[in-house]
């Protein structure tokens, strides 16, 4: 009578024969306990080769695929935070050049899907320059996509811009005051706290970007207003706007004249640093041996008289006041 290990032993598992770590091919053992050695040595390769490939794809893990998009597909955001100026400076024409020398932009832009469209369309989260570029070139733009909420895309564009220290305080202005303007944020400081800014950099940018159209068309661009500008020149606005305005437009005269009125320059006008005062006409009338002065200044009139006895003084307040009057 045949034992059981005599019948497992003439069983015939069947199956492919097992290709061991070192790549050679061994015949298939004929035996149950061979043949499950076998099986314990291709499940302890495939365990080894599984942990391999985890490593790897942990390796990769909270980063974006990246692909390349038409960049006609590819639309501004609604919170863009660049001025249309900042497109025709001499770092925008650099990093045009740059672009096309590495035939694309080696750094990926960050767009979002918009539900709906056909064909597919993008908004930017941030990268409007890099996109720019590659529009004008017309090439493709390398952009990394994910699906985020406003607040979300407002605050990483915020925080890659000023990373980058290429955003000017205009700029960061607008799109201060438009997300406050839109409700994104319920106050200044929230704003301040949410992008890690603080609360006095925010007011300082949205009050540049809230100066009067004109007071902005005084300067070569308002892409030059500096932070350190902005206190000066609204404590000017707030002490006297008709004055600010009234030079503002003496300069935009000049220019449009021809003449060369740096930002500087302009900013010192505003403000009254480079103001000068009318020159002080002086007349001299002699009566008799009496002599009187009279300064006009700035729609003043001072009068200086030698000898003047008391009597005399009275008649002359009596027909200053008579004048005035009239």
């Amino acid at each position: 009578m045949a034992t059981i290990k005599d019948r497992a032993s003439s069983v015939n598992f069947g199956g492919p024969a097992i290709v061991h770590a070192d790549g050679e091919r061994k015949k298939k053992t004929e035996t149950a306990p061979g043949m499950m050695a076998d099986v314990m040595i291709a499940e302890s390769i495939a365990i080894n080769e599984n942990k391999e490939l985890k490593g790897k794809v942990a390796s990769f893990e909270g980063s974006l695929p990246t692909r390349h998009i038409d960049p006609t597909l590819i639309k501004p955001s609604k919170w863009v935070n660049r001025s249309e100026q900042s497109f025709h400076d001499s770092l925008f024409a650099n990093l045009k050049a740059d672009i096309f020398s590495a035939g694309g932009n080696v750094q990926p832009i960050k767009v979002r899907p918009v539900f709906g469209s056909t064909p597919q369309t993008y908004e930017i989260v941030f990268g409007h320059r890099r996109h720019r570029a590659c529009l004008d070139l017309g090439i493709n733009v390398l952009a990394m996509i994910e699906l985020i909420d406003d607040t979300t895309l407002f605050m990483e564009m915020d925080r890659e811009n000023r990373q980058r220290a290429d955003l000017r305080p205009y700029e960061q202005g607008v799109m201060y005051a438009r997300a406050l303007d839109e409700r994104l944020f319920p106050s200044m400081r929230k704003m301040a706290e949410a992008l890690g800014i603080e609360a006095g950099t925010a007011s300082k940018a949205v009050s540049i970007a809230k100066f009067p159209v004109s007071i902005l068309e005084a300067f070569q661009s308002p892409l030059d207003i500096q932070f350190r500008w902005a206190v000066a020149l609204k404590t000017a606005i707030d002490r006297d706007q008709g004055v600010v305005l009234a030079r503002a437009a003496d300069i935009i005269a000049k220019r449009a004249a021809g003449a060369t009125v740096s930002s500087q320059s302009a900013f010192n006008v505003l403000i009254g640093k480079d103001h000068k005062p009318a020159t002080p006409t002086t007349k001299v009338v002699k009566v008799g041996s009496m002599v009187l002065s009279i300064s006009e200044w700035n729609n003043k009139v001072s009068f200086e008289l030698d000898k003047l006895a008391k009597d005399k003084l009275t008649k002359i307040e009596k027909f200053i006041s008579e004048v005035m009057g009239e």
